[in-house]
């Protein structure tokens, strides 16, 4: 049936019939052979047990020598069903014809970009086929990441019902035809092929023709992303395909120095343990170990550590054996090995970003190198004075220069940025770990300092970088109605002082005469205002204020308890939108069909599933909802919503598929980051379409890489400010951009 381009009714919309098509592959990215072991093994750098795709990420993968298409399904809907290339076989002409047909509709994939780089990284140079330009193409997965659906083609297909299910043995088919094999005895081949295993390949190519259906079995049933929505996509695919410059050299040089520090601190850790602990990641012997020295901890993860070492109380074995579990297990250690293992051949990372990664709002996540989670600094550093010795930044804790041996000409404390990365940069090229550690102290911490400068233009480009200001505190102002927030946002952006002066009391004019006298922030402005700010907004009592650090600041949980209630009588609309928006929500639970409206932001139940429009227009989707009844902690039976949904993180649960509960706060966090994450992505079509190329964007921070001289930050600030109508008028602010080789946070 030649059915390409109907429209179907699919959840609140429609989904459009695409002709789909989908790759098979081999390769041994990712893979070792150890010739002594005799077996394959996950290349040098990689996390244990690792191996393969997820290793090195899809761009690498498809430029790996081995790389080949095994097959390659697709359907061009055309009345023809579905069609098996294999190599060997003429192209496929009717394939290629329609992409080079740009009145056509796009192919879609599930996870399109895989294909994109095997078609061009792969077909194209090694088949001749026409490149794949990325506007020829959709995306199954994406859209169904829009609509609350699991990433993983399986999954998505169970959860929806869909009438096509993924292939369930192919996963073993994949672990043994699309990967290299352990020699045995009687077969000493590295790779199983056609012709020695006819019967496994056959099955295989059944399992790809069979992927293709149940891609558009869940499409079907999954409506499309609004052409705002797919420009925003492919804007994502641009930036990710496009990738970020990375500081070869330097980055190697972050690889000699660590690995010399690994191997000294591990020697180290032997000696201290007696060889009970060989390794800073052997978990379980290290707790055996603190357990033995009358120190044991419920675990050994990095958060734990941190905290132990805050004792005073500790031995100085137990504490040295602690920083080098830290030192060693650092996100530092992870990142290099990251950022060598997926940097492309023309020294770009590719791939940093997901699309709709957080399920709930529709904000990016970051993938692969996670550039989200680099450390923000590294060690403590003090500068050499430019005029009496070297200019250079050096450990804080040193008595004198190490660059140039001046013994008085040196500063006070200074902040770790980009000349200090350069100095830390230069101490690691020379390889000399003793150096490294003279000039910065710890050397994997200063390692940390450097990653984000690795992100490093050519010569003769730079970053142009900009920020949004507070932006959730803006749109959570702006939605609630809160006018003195507005009016703070709108002036001086002064939250911090002004929520405290509002909780306490305190005239906030003594706010800006403390730091007129002083130099330094009021005390309260940390006390109160910024823990009340990042703790309250979104329903968060004593606990998230604890977790913001009150406990430095208060006596106890009633003191706490009044400081939140205070934040709360002086913020009453955002309280009523708590109360608001989850009344409207359970409404429409109750009354499927009708639409419930708070502050403008409407909810209503279509065909089982919960949505949340946005002021923006898009909506927000929560699977499954229903309403249940519990109790309070006092026993008090009180009446919940709940819905079903994919869980990433795994300190919230089982990741996977799983049941959440929710409530006005966290139903007000969705709607204001995902809000905000309108406003940047508009933001950053603005910037595209003026001619910056974005290549990296990291929470509310966009960065394009330009020509040295070329744009300016007014413009790009100004891009970033141009407002869609929805929210004409808001107070959004973007501020503090800068330029520069080395990309960093400031």
């Amino acid at each position: 049936m030649n059915n390409l381009g109907q429209k179907i009714p699919a959840g609140y919309g429609f989904s459009t019939i695409l002709g789909d098509l989908d790759f098979e592959t081999y390769s041994e990215a990712g893979y070792f052979f150890d010739k002594v072991k005799q077996k394959w093994v996950g290349i040098h750098g990689a996390p244990k047990g690792k191996k393969g795709l997820g290793v090195v990420g899809a761009a690498v993968y498809s430029e790996h020598p081995t790389t080949e298409i095994v097959s390659l399904a697709y359907n061009l809907k055309d009345g023809h069903g579905p069609h098996l290339w294999l190599p060997g076989n003429a192209p496929p002409y009717d394939l290629l014809k329609y992409i080079a047909d740009e009145s056509r509709e796009p192919l879609e994939a599930w996870n399109s970009s895989f294909e994109w780089y095997i078609w061009n990284n792969v077909a194209v140079p090694m088949l001749g086929w026409a490149p794949l330009p990325l506007h020829r193409l959709a995306c199954a997965m994406a859209k169904g990441k829009a609509f609350g659906l699991p990433g993983k083609l399986g999954k998505a297909a169970e959860v929806i019902r869909a009438g096509q299910q993924k292939d369930k043995g192919g996963d073993k088919l994949i672990q043994k035809l699309s990967v290299p094999r352990n020699p045995t005895k009687a077969d000493k081949s590295l790779r199983l092929t056609p012709q020695s295993n006819p019967q496994d390949f056959s099955s295989f190519y059944q399992y790809n023709l069979q992927d293709i259906k149940s891609e558009a079995a869940v499409s079907l049933l999954t409506p499309d992303l609004s052409p705002y929505e797919r420009e925003v996509w492919l804007m994502d695919q641009r930036i990710n395909t496009r990738g970020v410059p990375i500081d070869m050299a330097g980055l190697k040089a972050c690889q000699v120095i660590l690995e010399k520090a690994t191997q000294v601190y591990t020697d180290e850790l032997n000696r201290i343990t007696n060889d009970q602990v060989p390794t800073a990641t052997s978990f379980a012997k290290l707790g055996a170990w603190f357990e033995s020295r009358g120190y044991g901890l419920p675990n050994v993860q990095g958060t734990t550590c941190d905290d132990a070492l805050l004792r005073n109380d500790l031995p100085n074995d137990v504490r040295r054996v602690l920083e080098i579990r830290k030192y060693l297990g650092s996100v530092s250690v992870k990142k290099v090995y990251a950022l060598l293992l997926r940097t492309s051949a023309d020294g770009r990372v590719r791939d940093l970003f997901r699309y709709y990664g957080a399920e709930r709002t529709g904000r990016f996540a970051g993938a692969g190198v996670q550039p989200q989670n680099m450390p923000s600094s590294g060690p403590a550093v003090k500068q050499c004075d430019e005029i009496n010795g070297c200019g250079k930044y050096f450990y804080a804790g040193a008595d004198e220069c190490p660059w140039c041996g001046s013994p008085g000409w040196v500063t006070g404390a200074a902040e770790w940025g980009p000349d200090a990365v350069e100095d830390a940069l230069e101490a690691m090229h020379t390889g000399d770990l003793a150096f490294v550690e003279r000039c910065f102290g710890d050397a994997v911490e200063t390692i940390g300092g450097c990653l984000r400068g690795l992100f490093c233009t050519r010569k003769g480009g730079e970053f142009l970088v900009s920020d949004y200001s507070a932006i959730e505190g803006v749109v959570a102002a702006a939605l609630s109605g809160e006018q003195w927030r507005l009016d703070v946002f709108h002036t001086h952006g002064m939250i911090y002082e002004m929520s405290a002066a509002m909780i306490t009391g305190v005239p906030f004019q003594d706010f800006i005469n403390h730091k007129k006298e002083t130099g330094n922030h009021h005390p309260l402005r940390k006390k109160i205002g910024k823990i009340a700010e990042l703790a309250s907004g979104f329903q968060g009592s004593v606990g998230a204020w604890k977790q913001f650090g009150a406990d430095e600041f208060f006596t106890d949980d009633a003191e706490i308890k009044a400081a939140v209630d205070a934040w709360r009588k002086a913020s009453p609309n955002i309280v009523k939108m708590w109360y608001g928006l989850e009344d409207a929500a359970k409404n429409a639970v109750r009354a499927p069909g009708h639409q419930y409206i708070y502050n403008g932001i409407k909810y209503f139940v279509y065909e089982g599933v919960l949505y949340c429009e946005l002021l923006s227009g898009r909506r927000l989707v929560y699977q499954k909802p229903r309403l249940k009844m519990d109790q309070w902690p006092s026993g008090q039976p009180k009446e919940v919503l709940i819905f079903e949904g994919h869980n990433s993180d795994s300190t919230k649960g089982p990741v996977g598929w799983m049941v959440f509960d929710t409530y006005g706060g966290k139903l007000f966090e969705n709607v204001v980051q995902a809000t905000a994450r309108d406003i940047m992505v508009h933001g950053m079509l603005n910037i595209e379409r003026a001619g910056y190329p974005i290549v990296l964007h990291v929470h509310d921070e966009p960065a394009a890489e330009v020509m040295s001289g070329t744009g300016s930050i007014e413009e790009f600030e100004a891009l970033m400010m141009s407002l869609p109508g929805w929210c004409a008028g808001w107070p959004i602010k973007a501020a503090g951009g800068w330029r520069g080789r080395r990309y960093r946070k400031d």
